[in-house]
């Protein structure tokens, strides 16, 4: 997770919070309406403990790490 976190550093991405899935959505809907892109990315089994369910198994495909940066126009320069 740590690698693929690194990655979307260096793409521009910037870690926000892990929500849950229906949360997740709802905030990128309004990320997207303010001019930022969004991510979501599942997390691994060992970061579940973070999201709301008592179990990991419950939480597995529920929880989202949402990410974002700022929308870039066709000519590559940030909005």
């Amino acid at each position: 997770m740590r690698q693929r976190h690194k990655q979307l550093e260096e793409e521009g991405w910037i870690r926000q919070f892990v929500a849950d899935e229906a949360q997740a959505k709802d905030v990128a809907e309004i990320y997207n309406l303010v001019g930022y892109e969004v991510h979501l990315q599942s997390p691994k089994q060992t970061h579940f403990k973070k999201c709301n369910s008592s179990s990991s198994k419950e939480s597995e495909g529920r929880c989202q790490i949402v990410y974002i940066r700022p929308k870039k126009s066709q000519d590559g320069e940030e909005e």
